[in-house]
């Protein structure tokens, strides 16, 4: 197996990441109530990119490969964990002294704990598992723990997905490169369809097609289905909200602003999950910063 020092940057999810900054510095000028959000995101990706991005996932893609061409098409506990604690190690080590105090106290305690505990924080993390006990063992709160999980995982979930072959597209209602919910969905002109709605993973950021009137949570469409709140302030920018299972998420419409970032659009945005909390409605999958 290559040491995990053998590090390379797949270019495409490096330029993603580049885009991504560009437009968090951005919003910082021009939604200044968000600052203190915006420059916490800035901070982690910094040092995703410093101690994440360069890992070299490349050699995990057969052994990550989901057998039969299932769906998902990568299995993302099959990672070397007990190997990628030393990098988790070197990651929660390293968070700013910016970051909130539950977080800076998690990332100390991850820290000091055993590699044993650090590798059942990872597989939590994508197993599903519950950070309860941990983080009584731990003695923190179990939030920023999995905050500190999946800030570490998703930039090798990303590089994983981009690497990874896709299959026939499928308006799969969850990820169907790591199995993930969506995070946010976006709209935009394609060579022979205009408005396609693709959802983006809250995970490893793949994008896939998904019908316009579904909802991604129940599936329900038409009068039981999607309605839509718009924020004159946001023109980009709306909230799909389904009225069967109270469940949403946020669209960004690229036709009326390109240069948005969706999943940066949707950290910037928290006026607008507060909005849909104050409406009884439930997001499908928490941001990063659990938004």
């Amino acid at each position: 197996m290559t040491p995990l020092g053998r590090r390379t940057r797949p270019s495409d999810v490096a330029s993603r990441w580049a885009h991504r900054a560009r437009r968090a510095r951005t919003l910082l000028a021009d939604r200044p109530h968000t600052a203190p959000l915006l420059q916490f995101y800035l901070s982690v990706l910094e040092l995703q990119t410093a101690v994440c991005a360069p890992i070299d996932a490349s050699r995990w893609v057969a052994a990550s490969a989901a057998p039969g061409g299932d769906t998902p098409r990568i299995q993302l506990e099959r990672l070397p964990l007990d190997e990628l604690s030393v990098e988790f190690s070197t990651f929660c080590r390293e968070m700013p002294a910016t970051v909130p105090d539950p977080v800076s106290w998690a990332a100390r305690a991850v820290t000091r704990a055993e590699s044993e505990t650090q590798v059942d924080l990872l597989l939590s993390l994508l197993t599903g598992g519950e950070f309860a006990t941990l983080g009584a063992a731990l003695g923190c709160e179990p939030a920023p723990l999995a905050f500190l999980a999946r800030a570490f995982l998703s930039p090798m979930a990303e590089a994983l997905s981009a690497l990874a072959p896709t299959g026939a597209p499928t308006p799969a209602p969850v990820c169907p490169q790591c199995g993930w919910p969506p995070q946010v969905s976006r709209l935009e002109d394609e060579s022979h369809t205009q408005g396609v709605r693709r959802l983006v993973c809250a995970f490893c950021a793949a994008a896939w097609a998904f019908p316009r009137a579904v909802c991604p949570a129940c599936g329900v469409s038409g009068d039981d289905g999607l309605v839509f709140h718009v924020d004159e302030a946001l023109p980009h920018l709306r909230v799909e909200a389904c009225k069967t299972c109270r469940h949403y998420l946020k669209s960004i419409d690229l036709r009326v602003l390109g240069l948005a970032e969706p999943l940066v659009d949707d950290l910037a945005t928290p006026e607008l999950d507060l909005w849909a909390t104050e409406q009884g409605l439930d997001k499908i999958a928490p941001n990063l910063l659990g938004l």
